[in-house]
């Protein structure tokens, strides 16, 4: 399915144009720093850590579904799990665009709708319910945008005894000799 779109804005979810059942309560993105950890040479205890990058970032978004005269929050939360549940023609997940305030803010294009989560209590006829995506289709630029946002220094890495460390490369310095 080609043209999918993600929008969300005062309390509605629109996937497809097609407006999600529930009422938006809150919505969360994550991003975070994908490592590379590798055990310190000479036997010593611990990890180095060397930034390696950015995770795709996570989009979480959670509906409350509510039980009304034309149809019951299970009747809600069928019609979220068939949209989750939806595939492209080569039975895959779709990629969603988005068009939202705080994905553009934070650079997200196009997620993919990875979770569904339901909870109720028994106490009242509501769920709450989690859908959660996935940033999907990073491309080099966006990385190298994200790079260069960062810190300015390309370095490279250098095996030491104590472990990886960065190779601040040639000194370029010019060395005079002072009598």
């Amino acid at each position: 399915m080609a043209g999918r779109m993600l929008t969300y804005e005062d309390g509605i979810v629109m996937l497809n144009g097609e407006i999600l059942p529930g009422i938006l309560k809150n919505q969360s993105v994550r991003g975070s720093v994908r490592f590379d950890e590798t055990k310190q040479d000479g036997g010593g205890s611990g990890k180095v850590k060397v930034a390696m990058g950015w995770e795709d970032a996570d989009v979480s978004l959670t509906l409350e579904l509510l039980t009304d005269d034309q149809s019951t929050c299970y009747d809600k939360l069928a019609k979220i799990n068939s949209i989750f549940k939806g595939h492209d023609s080569g039975g895959r997940p779709g990629v969603y665009s988005v068009n939202n305030p705080m994905l553009t803010a934070m650079g997200i294009r196009q997620v993919i709708f990875c979770d569904l989560d339901a909870m109720e209590s028994d106490h009242d006829d509501v769920i709450d319910c989690q859908l959660s995506f996935v940033e999907e289709g990073i491309d080099i630029q966006t990385v190298e945008n994200r790079a260069s946002s960062g810190d300015k220094a390309s370095t490279t890495l250098t095996k030491t005894p104590g472990g990886t460390k960065p190779d601040p490369g040639p000194d370029t310095a010019i060395n005079v000799d002072v009598m």
